[in-house]
C-alpha cells in the first residue's frame, strides 16, 4: 500500500494537470450536477499554474476557436434576452465545460493517453449502467411485488440530496424524475441515455481492440453494462440509436472484425429490444398483480405505455412545429433569437402555444431559437470542423482506423439523439460533447493527417477515408 501510495505521489508530482484531468473525466458524471463543476474547475487550475510554471500556453486549436465565437455570441445575446439571468448562467455553463476539452487537447499528447481517457469514460459510464439497471430491476420487482420498497434503488441516485440542495438555493430548479425509468447517477433519464450512446462505441472500440484476452474480456462485460444502462432509461431514441450505432460500426468494420461485433450484438439486442418493447407496452405490462407476456386485446385498456409512447412521439412534433412557426414569425427571432438558454422557449411554448415544455426536443430548434440562425451556422460550424478533423487522419492501420470510428460514431450518436432531445441541458450534458471534441483534436494532433482547407480538401479527406476503408475491410 505504501508502494503504490509513494507511486501515486511521484505521478502526480510530474504531472498533476493529467491526474486532475483522470479524475475529471471518470468523476464528472458520477457525482452530482452541482458537485462535478468544482471538480474540473479545481482541475484547470491546478493544470494552468502546472503550464505558467513550465512556461507554455495553453492552446484552444480550430475547432475551439470557433466555439469561443459560438460561446461569445452566446454571452452577448444576453443584451436582448429577456431572461438575462439564465442567458449568462447557460453561457457560463458553456465556458466552464469548455476548460475540460482545453485541458484533453493540451494533456492528452500521447496514443497511449488518449485511450487512458476512453477506458475512463468506458468504466465510468458502465458505473452508471450498472446503477442504472439496479434501478429499473429493483422497482420491476417492487411493481410486480417479488420485493419491498425498501430495497428498491432509489432514480435519481441522489434524489433525496437534490431536493433538499435545490430547496436551498434561492432560485427555482425543475427536474423531472421517472420512478418507472432509471437515471443512473444523472438527474434524468435522457441525460443519462446521452452518456450511453458517447460511451457505447468506445467500449466497442476498447473490446475489439483489446490487446489480451483478460482485457477482451472486461471491455465486453464493460459494454454489456452501458448497454444494459441504456436500455435500463427506456429512451426509446435512445434503444434505437444505439442499435444504430452498432448496425454503423459494423458495416465499417465487418471484414476485421464481424464475429466479434455480432457477440456485441447478440447481448446489445438481447438488452435494448425489450426496452423498446417495454416503453411501448408490448411486454411487462401489470395484468392481475403479475407479469403479462405479450399484450393482446384492446389497446385502450391494456397497453397504456403504447399510448403514452404515441402521445410523447405526437407531442414531440407540436413543439417542432410551435417552434418553427415562432422563429418565422419574426425578422429578429430567426436571424439573432430570443437569448442564450432554454426559459425563453419553454416561456414562449406555454405562453403561446400552451405547450408546457422545458425546451425544443431538438438541439438545432432550439439553438435556432435561442441564438438564430447565426447560432445554428457558429455551432454547425463547429460539428463540421469536428468530423473533418477526424477525416483528416491517416488512418492506414486497423487499430488507428478503429480509434478514429469510434469517436466519429460517437459524436454523430450523441448529435442523432439529439435531433429528438435537447441534449445541452446540464452541465454532465454539455460537458460530453466538449469531451468528444477534445478527444478529436487530441486524436488529430497525435497522428498524421492531411490538412483540410477547403472543400475539395474536405472531399479528398472523404475519399481518402473510403478507400482506406476498402482496403483495411
Amino acid at each position: 500500500m505504501k508502494n503504490a501510495i509513494c507511486a501515486l505521489k511521484t505521478k502526480y508530482s510530474e504531472n498533476p494537470g493529467w491526474i486532475w484531468l483522470c479524475a475529471t473525466v471518470f468523476l464528472f458524471p458520477i457525482l452530482p450536477e452541482y458537485v462535478s463543476p468544482f471538480i474540473l474547475f479545481a482541475g484547470f487550475i491546478v493544470f494552468k499554474r502546472q503550464w505558467s510554471r513550465e512556461g507554455r500556453k495553453a492552446k484552444v486549436g480550430t475547432i475551439g476557436k470557433i466555439e469561443m465565437a459560438f460561446m461569445s455570441f452566446a454571452l452577448i445575446s444576453a443584451l436582448w434576452s429577456s431572461n438575462k439571468l439564465d442567458t449568462l448562467g447557460s453561457a457560463g455553463l458553456w465556458w466552464g465545460m469548455f476548460l475540460v476539452q482545453v485541458m484533453i487537447y493540451n494533456l492528452a499528447d500521447t496514443r497511449g493517453k488518449i485511450e487512458k481517457l476512453m477506458k475512463l469514460i468506458t468504466m465510468s459510464a458502465a458505473v452508471n449502467g450498472l446503477v442504472g439497471t439496479v434501478q429499473v430491476c429493483t422497482y420491476t420487482l417492487n411493481k410486480f411485488g417479488y420485493i419491498g420498497k425498501q430495497f428498491v434503488l432509489v432514480t435519481p441516485f441522489y434524489k433525496a440530496i437534490d431536493k433538499a440542495v435545490y430547496t436551498w438555493l434561492p432560485f427555482s430548479i425543475n427536474t423531472n424524475t421517472f420512478a418507472e425509468r432509471a437515471s443512473g447517477f444523472y438527474s434524468n433519464p435522457n441525460l443519462l441515455a446521452a452518456y450511453m450512446l458517447v460511451a457505447y462505441p468506445i467500449s466497442i472500440y476498447l473490446f475489439l481492440d483489446a490487446r489480451t484476452k483478460k482485457e477482451k474480456i472486461f471491455y465486453f462485460f464493460m459494454n454489456i453494462f452501458i448497454t444494459a444502462g441504456m436500455s435500463s432509461t427506456l429512451t426509446r431514441a435512445g434503444c434505437v440509436f444505439a442499435l444504430f450505432g452498432w448496425i454503423f460500426l459494423f458495416v465499417i468494420l465487418v471484414k476485421r472484425h464481424g464475429k466479434e461485433l455480432l457477440r456485441i450484438f447478440i447481448p446489445t439486442v438481447a438488452i435494448i429490444l425489450p426496452s423498446i418493447l417495454t416503453r411501448y407496452g408490448i411486454i411487462f405490462t401489470k395484468k392481475g398483480g403479475s407479469i403479462s407476456g405479450i399484450v393482446t386485446g384492446d389497446i385502450s385498456e391494456q397497453n397504456t405505455n403504447f399510448i403514452a409512447a404515441q402521445k410523447s412521439s405526437k407531442t414531440h412534433f407540436e413543439i417542432w412545429e410551435s417552434v418553427w412557426d415562432y422563429i418565422t414569425s419574426s425578422a429578429h427571432y430567426f436571424i439573432r433569437g430570443l437569448g442564450f438558454g432554454c426559459e425563453s422557449t419553454g416561456n414562449f411554448l406555454l405562453e403561446t402555444y400552451n405547450l408546457n415544455k422545458p425546451h425544443a426536443h431538438n438541439f438545432v430548434l432550439e439553438i435556432w431559437a435561442e441564438l438564430g440562425i447565426i447560432g445554428v451556422v457558429l455551432l454547425g460550424a463547429v460539428i463540421i470542423c469536428a468530423f473533418g478533423k477526424l477525416l483528416e487522419i491517416n488512418a492506414n492501420n486497423g487499430r488507428k482506423f478503429d480509434l478514429v470510428f469510434s469517436v466519429f460514431t460517437s459524436l454523430m450518436l450523441l448529435l442523432l439523439f439529439g435531433l429528438s432531445d435537447y441534449i445541452f441541458n446540464s452541465p454532465k450534458q454539455i460537458i460530453l460533447i466538449m469531451i468528444l471534441l477534445g478527444l478529436t483534436q487530441a486524436i488529430s494532433q497525435c497522428y498524421d493527417k492531411t490538412l483540410i482547407k477547403s472543400p475539395g480538401d474536405l472531399v479528398s479527406a472523404t475519399s481518402k477515408t473510403i478507400k482506406e476503408m476498402v482496403e483495411l475491410t
